[in-house]
């Protein structure tokens, strides 16, 4: 008796551990990591997340700037989250309240679901890119494969059927939040999509295309090789050709003069004519020897001094 109200005892205890939460069902289960991504459980604590780490039912995930994190449900459908996203997981469904990810069903026989603040998705067999922009409440659904079914969160009367190639819009200050009519999505816009999860799929990848000169056909790059300089005495085409003087075969010697010494031309200044000195006179004039010799004589005999002075000198001769 005593062993029968134990087992009840220890029934009625785990029953209610499970149903305070204490062992949450898992609902996803980690398989890619890159940087710091951190969990906040049901029960409020927080701790970083690790590859093969579970979630456990209403656990959020916040993904640091520069990390990714791809995550598997129990339903054949994957999660890849990206730099700055928030998102919270329940069972058969996730809410994204920040930050882009790229969901891949693979057709489980249950609808799962996929919501934002304003936007709810519908989808099996599909593959598609969900964007929520917080500061502008914008959510946007751009579908890579397959086809989903997009409403507004408020009212799920009215909601379009999106197929691969297209996207839809969801912007509160537009027609009431009424999501957009699908529109389709060019190939620039669906590279940069994918691109921003770092894998873009071989269908979708469009090579940059190339010009080249029509005259001249392409060849193949060359190989990388050293440099030679050869050292030649050609002139360029462009330059007169010029005869290199042939060297003497003697020595060079200096010269010197002896007994001889160079004239020095005189240089004129350059604003002074040069002038000719004239040619002396010849002499013509014959002198006569008598006439000189009186002209002498008469010469001695003038007074050499004024009168005044030959007085004051005779006088001063007589005393």
């Amino acid at each position: 008796m005593k062993t029968s109200i134990t087992k009840l005892k220890s029934s009625l205890l785990l029953l209610a551990l499970c149903s305070g939460g204490v062992f949450a069902k898992p609902v996803a289960q980690v398989t890619g990591l890159t940087g710091s991504v951190f969990v906040i459980t049901a029960q409020g604590k927080t701790h970083t997340l690790s590859i093969n780490d579970h979630l456990e039912h209403e656990s959020e995930i916040l993904v640091d700037e520069d990390a990714t994190v791809v995550l598997n449900d129990y339903y054949d459908a994957s999660y890849s989250f990206t730099g700055g996203s928030h998102a919270k997981f329940y069972d058969k469904s996730i809410q994204l309240k920040k930050g882009k990810t790229w969901v891949k069903g693979q057709g489980h026989k249950q609808s799962l679901v996929l919501t934002t603040a304003n936007g709810h998705v519908n989808y099996k067999h599909a593959e598609f890119i969900a964007t929520f922009d917080q500061a502008s409440s914008k959510s946007q659904f751009l579908v890579v494969g397959g086809d989903i079914e997009v409403s507004n969160i408020l009212n799920s009367e009215l909601r379009y059927t999106v197929q691969a190639g297209s996207f839809s819009l969801i912007d509160p200050d537009q027609e009431n939040g009424i999501p957009r009519a699908p529109t389709k999505v060019g190939l620039s816009s669906l590279n940069h999509a994918l691109a921003e999860f770092k894998v873009v799929p071989k269908a979708h990848r469009q090579a940059a295309p190339t010009r080249s000169i029509a005259s001249v056909a392409p060849q193949a790059p060359k190989e990388r090789g050293e440099i030679t300089f050869i050292r030649s005495h050609r002139m360029p085409a462009s330059v007169s050709s010029v005869k290199t003087p042939k060297k003497s075969s003697l020595g060079d010697a200096p010269i010197r003069f002896y007994g001889v010494s160079a004239p020095v031309k005189k240089r004129n200044p350059a604003s002074v004519m040069p002038q000719k000195m004239p040619a002396p006179a010849p002499q013509s004039v014959k002198i006569d020897p008598e006439f000189y010799r009186s002209l002498k004589i008469e010469v001695a005999e003038q007074p050499k001094h004024p009168k005044e002075l030959e007085r004051l000198i005779e006088d001063l001769r007589s005393y």
